[in-house]
């Protein structure tokens, strides 16, 4: 029940659009600069070729002063359209962006509990997340661990009841020295693997 709990928890967290802050407001600013520098470059382009080649035609039928109105018009009219595309591309950068960050918080979060020694459960990302390859690959790799530390538990378990053992024969007197040599030598190579 806590686990099913703690995913509608996490799944209500993914809805804000910020999840990693400071990563996304950078990813927002380059975003950004991306697209002003674009905008600019092939406006630039394309309002000089433009003038260039109808603004002798244009003079010829327009007043001067009549002229530079238009320019002025036309010049207002882009910056406004370009003012009120901000907001969209930002509100579209965001929610890119938390496709990518949202995953790198749920990555650092499942690394911080696995660092702790918890390596119960998987790390689960949402469909259209990025870095699903990453998620599964850490999955892999915890499961592992999970499983050497699993393995070396019952080899330290078992060299515990050997050692248990060998100091019932030691203080029984009766056992076998030869045998209680071996047992020796064998715990020692076990516990030499253990450090491996």
């Amino acid at each position: 029940m806590g686990g099913r709990a703690e995913r509608v928890r996490e799944m209500r967290r993914r809805t804000r659009l910020f999840v990693a802050r400071k990563f996304q407001i950078r990813y927002v600013g380059l975003i950004l600069i991306f697209m002003f520098s674009t905008v600019i470059l092939t406006g630039y382009m394309v309002y000089v070729t433009t003038w260039v080649m109808f603004g002798e035609k244009l003079a010829a039928v327009y007043p001067q002063g009549l002229l530079l109105d238009i320019v002025k018009k036309v010049n207002t009219v882009l910056l406004l359209r370009l003012i009120f595309l901000t907001p969209l591309v930002i509100l579209i950068a965001l929610v890119l962006s938390n496709r990518i960050a949202g995953p790198i918080y749920r990555i650092q979060r499942f690394l911080r509990k696995v660092s702790r020694g918890n390596y119960e459960g998987r790390l689960r990302l949402r469909e259209k997340d990025e870095l699903q390859d990453l998620a599964e690959a850490l999955n892999s790799l915890v499961s592992r661990l999970h499983s050497e530390r699993d393995g070396r538990r019952e080899k330290i378990d078992a060299v515990k009841r050997e050692t248990d053992e060998l100091e019932k024969a030691v203080i029984a007197e009766g056992g076998d020295r030869e045998r209680l040599l071996g047992r020796i030598v064998e715990l020692r190579q076990d516990l030499d693997r253990l450090r491996e």
